[in-house]
């Protein structure tokens, strides 16, 4: 935990560093928002009554994590059946790995005019974004964590006189499990990214990227630059706290770690 904080201090330590700079020899209308400027409006945002377009930044930060929700939820239920799927038998993965990387290779945005045309200028088109951004890397790494199960620990199974559905639940599941919280972790920091741009394009009025777009356009660039902070500060959340925590515990479980 030390490690990770003395991370983040440097990360801020050169964020000022750069406000320094462009204040000092950049700068000739529109400074540069620093870490202090930066935190004080965050302390704006939840302290007082700031809005920005009509709505309080909690209003924001709820509506952005609702979509993201949405979509990772789609995206893992689909991402997790195809790759169990893929991962069990060779044919099937030769097949379905090319749907799926065709998915890996269009960038997020790409899909804006798919989107559109299916579900218009709403949160539908943001939630669309984020499944089909996040379902490629559940899939595959899920697929990939079940065909890397030596196949020794299948005839020993076999020969054990397990059923296949004990065998898919007692040995493929419990050795493919890190590969597929790490496909998992991929898809949410995927799903989160995605979200954020999907949020300015797509023509919600509501969401933490909207919030960013607006308050650049009104030349409000602490507010910018606290919403950027909130991303980021959810995002390790999700990440060090729910998805670090849950793969420590597999770890444990399979005797990786002391």
């Amino acid at each position: 935990m030390g490690v990770f904080f003395c991370g983040a201090a440097f990360v801020i330590l050169i964020w000022y560093v750069i406000t320094q700079w462009y204040n000092t020899y950049m700068a000739e209308m529109i400074l540069f928002p620093g870490p202090v400027e930066t935190f004080e409006r965050l302390r704006e945002f939840f302290t007082t009554d700031y809005k920005i377009f009509g709505q309080s930044i909690v209003n924001h930060t709820k509506a952005s994590l609702g979509r993201w929700i949405k979509g990772f939820t789609i995206a893992a239920i689909i991402g997790l059946s195809l790759g169990l799927l893929m991962g069990s038998n060779n044919k099937i993965h030769e097949f379905g790995m090319v749907p799926v990387n065709i998915l890996q290779l269009i960038p997020g945005l790409a899909w804006y005019p798919v989107t559109i045309l299916l579900f218009g200028l709403n949160e539908n088109s943001a939630i669309f974004i984020i499944a089909i951004t996040v379902i490629s890397p559940i899939a595959i790494n899920t697929a990939n964590g079940l065909r890397k199960v030596p196949k020794v620990n299948l005839r020993v199974a076999s020969m054990s006189g397990r059923s296949r559905s004990d065998t898919f639940a007692e040995v493929l599941i419990p050795f493919a499990a890190l590969d597929i919280l790490s496909g998992l972790r991929i898809g949410i920091a995927n799903g989160w990214r995605m979200l954020i741009s999907a949020e300015m394009v797509v023509g919600v009025a509501l969401g933490l990227g909207f919030a960013i777009q607006i308050t650049t356009g009104y030349i409000d660039y602490a507010s910018a630059f606290a919403c950027i902070v909130i991303i980021c500060i959810i995002g390790l959340i999700i990440d060090k706290v729910v998805l670090e925590v849950l793969e420590n515990y597999v770890r444990s479980k399979l005797g990786m770690e002391e």
